[in-house]
């Protein structure tokens, strides 16, 4: 069984604010930052384009950006209006997957898979292509199996019942799973201290982008995983003791609270008080979610957060990131964006990519690899060097 698959390069052409991003380097543990419109949210919602239209359609992924028009690319006025996102995922071993798809607008904002390919394969051989689709046959995909010809909907959402050829360095199930375990986090504050049914939808990921679901996502826990995120919650915030999930009434719903130690007059000095999401601080519950999620067995494949700072004090953060970075390297793949060079410190060099925007062109640079960064003195920290490059 191969190790636990994970993004190594993605391209987007002609979405939102990439005319041609082409080949942007992951790794374990990413931090994407960059000014105000430069494009840092683009590439995770590409990724998250697909994650959405694997567990729906293509035009329910673009309903959320008010149709298929709004995610085209404003440089590209010829020919046919659309996009193409490309991802490349890959195993320790050396095994890979390449898809590719175009989606194309065809009429009043209506979408339509163009085309779409996956190519299978490992270091040192030839790769199999096991999707395709064939010049002149527009909206019908190929595999070995026969046809999928499903116009909106992408092959990738039924991957693990396409590609079966167990001499494949790579099923389809494998895929699969990759995508079925992406979480996107853009967590809102209300969503966070709301109830919510306390069973996860069987297709919906381990948590929703607001966190309208972590009751549902702490229900789940084990004990084990419940005792894991009380302990990351305790190294931060170190009055807190126990998490518990509570229903409202005899209903499917509930919702979540800590308890906390609290000073009191009684013989010991303290009691533990239950606090209800909804008292509870913004930057609390945002922790809660986070390692509510690390918690998780299994965990996310791919954990994109959106400004992971936000709500956060200075410690705090500093918590947050070291939890992230812990679990990048079980498995764990992580990419967060971020406003603050001062978060970049407690980074490596290496794990930071800069976006900058020029002539409504966007790019994605390695802050290890930018020549400024380069000549820099070894003893500036990352985001010192981040603010050397605001100067060119």
């Amino acid at each position: 069984m191969p190790s636990p698959l994970r993004l190594t390069h993605v391209s987007l052409h002609r979405f939102k604010a990439a005319y041609a991003l082409e080949g942007v380097p992951l790794r374990p543990f990413n931090v994407v930052i960059g000014r105000n419109g430069a494009g840092k949210s683009t590439l995770l919602e590409g990724l998250q384009w697909i994650d959405a239209a694997i567990r729906g359609t293509v035009n329910t992924a673009c309903d959320r950006y008010n149709g298929v028009a709004d995610l085209v690319n404003h440089r590209h006025a010829k020919g046919d209006r659309g996009f193409e996102l490309h991802t490349r995922l890959e195993s320790a071993e050396g095994a890979f997957a390449d898809h590719h798809c175009n989606i194309r607008e065809v009429f009043e904002d209506i979408a339509t898979v163009g085309s779409e390919r996956l190519r299978i394969g490992s270091s040192g051989s030839a790769p199999s292509e096991v999707l395709w689709t064939e010049e002149g046959e527009q909206d019908v995909r190929f595999t070995p199996q026969g046809k999928f010809d499903l116009s909106d909907r992408l092959a990738l959402s039924r991957i693990d019942e396409l590609v079966v050829d167990p001499g494949l360095p790579l099923t389809g199930s494998d895929i699969a799973g990759f995508w079925k375990n992406a979480v996107f986090l853009r967590l809102e504050p209300t969503d966070l201290a709301q109830g919510s049914t306390l069973r996860r939808p069987s297709l919906a990921p381990l948590l929703d982008e607001r966190g309208a679901m972590l009751p549902a996502l702490i229900e789940e826990l084990d004990d084990d995983g419940r005792q894991d995120l009380v302990d990351m919650l305790h190294s931060v915030l170190p009055d807190f003791r126990e998490v518990e999930v509570f229903r409202a009434g005899d209903s499917r719903s509930g919702n979540y609270a800590l308890r906390e130690d609290i000073i009191d007059r009684g013989a010991a000095g303290k009691k533990t008080f239950k606090i209800p999401s909804w008292m509870l601080s913004e930057g609390t519950r945002r922790m809660t979610a986070i390692f509510a999620l690390l918690a998780h067995r299994p965990g996310p494949s791919l954990l994109c957060i959106e400004e992971v700072e936000n709500g956060l004090d200075p410690i705090s953060v500093r918590k947050v990131l070291g939890y992230l970075k812990e679990a990048s390297l079980r498995g764990v793949q992580v990419i967060v964006t971020t406003h603050s060079p001062w978060l970049l410190d407690d980074v490596d060099v290496d794990d930071v990519l800069v976006v900058r925007r020029a002539l409504g062109d966007t790019t994605y640079t390695r802050l290890a690899d930018d020549p400024a960064s380069q000549r820099s003195d070894p003893r500036v920290r990352p985001g010192g060097r981040y603010i050397d490059l605001l100067e060119f």
